[in-house]
């Protein structure tokens, strides 16, 4: 039976008024490290950076940024996207909460708060350091890998041995990813130190980070994260966004753009060649299945029918956010200004307006929530080729993009999936770049709509055996004679269980009996005269009796 080892059920009603009164989440006592664990996904002719901090591509403690590279070369492989990331924000008990980082400043751990609401540890956190890696051909795949799978943190996996919840590939449980080749990993944003009084959002996430092999979605990625509420509170009108710094060679001279019928927030160049790729390519980011729209009388998805069952958001907001000589808005800092760019608004709150740059227009100009959804192939509409409605375009610049999904209320302990392609196309020029870039995001979406992103288990290799058990080992009694206790020290005691009794020299039990369950050391004597004793160990094929004395 498929299952998700951890996040599979949803929290009972009676475990959410339990939760401990700091559910609510303020700054931990003790933060967890920034995790330094990477991994590479790679598909066709594509390879993606990921890492357990809640950025894409840029890094961690040790790397900086291009680490997503298309396509593939032997002589040395161009970045069309410095940096990416996870934005989310919502309203907690009406307060706005955010987590989401850009470049260096992280705000998710590695590990998972849990359904008691307490955030992991700085243990806990390092023992959840990790990302599973598996690939559809066998040979990419060490046996090690299958072991390591990280079902304890709800890495995907097939039941074999008829026991729920656990996972032994050795009994045949099976790992189970997404398209050819899946990286995963989980996180939470509770046990992260934050500024200014900064308070957690309060979710876990995990994420499956996949590709194809094959030739219809070659140079393409896919994130899909599993957001989970574990605050005691919802978290009401929440916003999911995919942040990219996208550099397409040269970055000083790239526009950006949205097609909303491709649910698509992408980037391309404004001259006709380019100094790294030559010939231009464009990079986007799609919202490939977003969360499960409310019969609103909409056609959320876009796709000709109206609050059909099972209808998911799309794209429902694109924000410029833009630097280097174009400053009308900058990166946001607060976490107000991130809701506010998760909406589809400036930082300061001001709608966008289909005219310039889109900040600070005249408004007689229709407002929108895309930044410029126009087409600059044929130059119709608001775009960065056709800012002002006439042959002026706007000033070239390094632009960053956020396509967002939203809005969605998380129920505490509910959870909620959100996927986004990360999409490449170099064509004949910079525009037909543009043109198959709409193709292939459409491609990306309609994959998800035919095959679901279905899970599916791998094969297992002939896995090694595991180490045998130590061998039992006790000490002698130390000191012996002692005057006040003596100490035997066992090792391998495994699944062993024995019990430690103290009788004096005319057989009456003095002391006992104490468990032995783990390697460790058991002392006896305290309290008794001074005398001989025998020290009775069971549990053996043959028990054990040692003679000790006890002097003054």
């Amino acid at each position: 039976m498929l299952h998700r080892y951890a996040l599979a059920c949803l929290l009972p009603a009676l475990a959410l008024l339990a939760a401990p009164a700091h559910a609510q989440f303020g700054a931990p006592a003790a933060p967890c490290a920034v995790g330094t664990a990477e991994a590479l996904v790679q598909g066709t002719n594509v390879e993606a950076a990921v890492f357990t901090n809640g950025n894409l591509f840029y890094g961690n403690t040790r790397t900086g940024g291009n680490g997503y590279t298309a396509p593939l070369t032997a002589s040395g492989s161009p970045s069309p996207m410095f940096a990416g990331g996870l934005w989310v924000g919502g309203l907690v008990e009406g307060e706005i909460r955010k987590a989401g980082a850009q470049f260096n400043r992280f705000e998710f751990r590695p590990g998972l708060t849990g359904a008691d609401g307490v955030p992991p540890d700085s243990s806990a956190c390092a023992a959840a350091d990790v990302i599973g890696t598996l690939s559809r051909v066998s040979s990419a795949n060490e046996p090690e890998d299958f072991l390591r799978w990280p079902a304890d943190l709800g890495a995907p996996v097939v039941d074999g041995d008829g026991i729920e919840g656990n996972y032994d590939p050795r009994a045949g449980d099976q790992p189970a990813i997404r398209g050819d080749v899946m990286s995963y990993w989980a996180m939470t944003d509770t046990a992260s130190e934050r500024q200014d009084g900064e308070r957690p959002l309060g979710i876990d996430v995990t994420v499956e980070a996949f590709a194809d092999y094959g030739t219809a979605l070659a140079t393409e990625t896919f994130y899909r994260f599993t957001i989970t509420n574990r605050n005691t509170v919802p978290i009401v009108d929440t916003y999911v966004g995919f942040w990219a710094d996208s550099d397409l060679g040269n970055a000083a001279d790239d526009f950006v753009g949205t097609d909303t019928t491709a649910h698509l927030a992408y980037t391309y160049n404004s001259g006709e060649t380019d100094a790294v790729y030559g010939t231009p390519p464009a990079v986007g980011v799609s919202v490939v299945d977003g969360p499960l729209a409310d019969e609103n009388g909409l056609d959320d998805d876009r796709d000709g029918e109206t609050d059909e069952p099972g209808e998911r958001l799309g794209l429902t907001s694109a924000a410029p956010i833009l630097k280097h000589g174009r400053e009308t808005a900058g990166p946001p800092i607060t976490p107000e200004q991130y809701y506010n760019r998760l909406r589809g608004l400036w930082n300061d709150g001001t709608e966008v307006r289909t005219y310039g740059t889109g900040y600070g227009a005249p408004e007689t100009y229709p407002t929108t929530v895309f930044a410029y959804p126009g087409d600059p192939i044929t130059r119709e509409g608001w775009s960065e080729e056709n800012p002002i409605g006439t042959d002026a375009t706007n000033n070239a610049g390094d632009a960053r993009t956020l396509a967002t999904t939203g809005p969605v209320t998380l129920q505490p302990g509910e959870s909620e999936t959100f996927t986004f392609a990360v999409v490449f196309a170099q064509g004949a020029d910079r525009l037909n770049s543009v043109a198959q870039l709409r193709q292939t995001a459409r491609a990306s979406r309609q994959r998800a709509v035919n095959e679901g992103f279905a899970l599916s288990p791998l094969s297992l290799p002939a896995l090694p055996s595991p180490p045998p058990p130590p061998a039992l080992a006790i000490s002698r009694a130390t000191p012996n004679p002692f005057t006040s206790t003596t100490a035997l020290s066992f090792s391998g005691v495994g699944d062993d269980r024995l019990t430690v009794d103290v009788f004096d020299v005319l057989g009456r039990r003095v002391q006992g009996s104490v468990d032995v369950e783990t390697d460790g050391t058991v002392e006896v004597g305290d309290g008794l005269a001074p005398g001989v004793y025998l020290v009775r160990i069971a549990g053996l094929e043959e028990a054990q009796v040692l003679a000790v004395t006890k002097v003054q």
